[in-house]
């Protein structure tokens, strides 16, 4: 029958499943389908000896802090391992400190021993363009030219995702047209918007087995539509920060009344008077 076939064809695994549960991110989900299909079509052409033309599989995700760039490539990893395309599935995240080292000729082999850890997972690079950074261009010309030797020596069982804000990949990537080539997926992880950052609140709330009343909600929303305005905003991590301030400020409120005649319910129960514009977002609206 018909459905048999979809579940052949679908991806396996609970990481996929949670992939598909995250708020918001359709591109991210729409590319990571493109990618899988991809893959295992390689895959099934390579035990029929056929090649196919571009075997780069390397990806780079645009986006902010805090849009979920790291949890969508660590449920990638295991996406890979569930459906058979990477041996191991781990996701190795480096940063330029990993890569570029303090004497000439240590780079190179800094670059090769995490690639060697990275081997049959995902290496993730956060803020690549770091590497050159006007200091010592040269060292971070090595890093560079040693990852594209790399992804392509290991191009079999490794995965690279690059990572940081859009702009400035795009002028990395601009100015490294040997790297460019080699990334054929292109990933945008746009600001969440503020029903999504609700939506990611509430289930913060609902996993620590908290509820909102509803005018918390609608305290929590008006406070995204105006922190999410500023230039350095922090997306899903400001939405953890204003929860966790949340639940102190609660606890605060009710330590002068615990007394055993006050309910779950109320304890487990974040109202309109526990969410705070943050200091930093109110003063710079005056």
């Amino acid at each position: 029958s018909n459905t048999s076939m979809e579940n052949v064809n679908k991806p396996k695994g609970n990481a996929y499943k949670a992939l598909q549960s995250l708020i918001g991110l359709e591109k991210a989900k729409s590319v990571i389908d493109e990618a899988i299909a991809y893959y295992k079509m390689e895959s099934f052409m390579e035990k029929r000896n056929l090649k196919l033309s571009s075997p780069s599989r390397h990806m780079v995700f645009y986006g902010a802090p805090g849009t979920a760039k790291t949890t969508v490539a660590r449920l990638f990893a295991q996406i890979m391992k569930d459906n058979g395309v990477l041996s191991r599935g781990e996701l190795v995240e480096v940063g330029r400190k990993d890569l570029v080292g303090k004497y000439v000729g240590w780079t190179a082999k800094q670059v090769e021993s995490v690639f060697r850890k990275a081997e049959g997972s995902v290496l993730f690079i956060d803020e690549a363009y770091s590497l050159i950074d006007g200091r010592d261009e040269l060292f971070g010309q090595e890093a560079i030219n040693t990852i594209v030797q790399m992804m392509e020596n290991m191009r079999e069982n490794t995965i690279v995702i690059f990572a940081g804000y859009e702009k400035e990949m795009k002028e990395f990537l601009c100015q490294n047209p040997g790297l460019r080539s080699r990334i054929p997926f292109h990933v945008h992880f746009p600001d969440y918007s503020d029903s999504e950052l609700l939506e990611i609140l509430k289930l913060m709330a609902e996993n620590n087995n908290y509820t909102l009343t509803e005018d918390a909600e609608w305290k929590a929303r008006e406070i995204f539509k105006v922190a999410s305005l500023q230039k350095d905003f922090g997306n899903g991590r400001f939405v953890r920060n204003l929860f966790e301030k949340a639940t102190m400020k609660k606890a605060l409120r009710l330590s002068g009344s615990l007394i055993e005649s006050i309910s779950d319910t109320e304890l487990m129960t974040l109202s309109e008077e526990d969410f705070v514009m943050p200091e930093e977002y109110s003063n710079e609206r005056k």
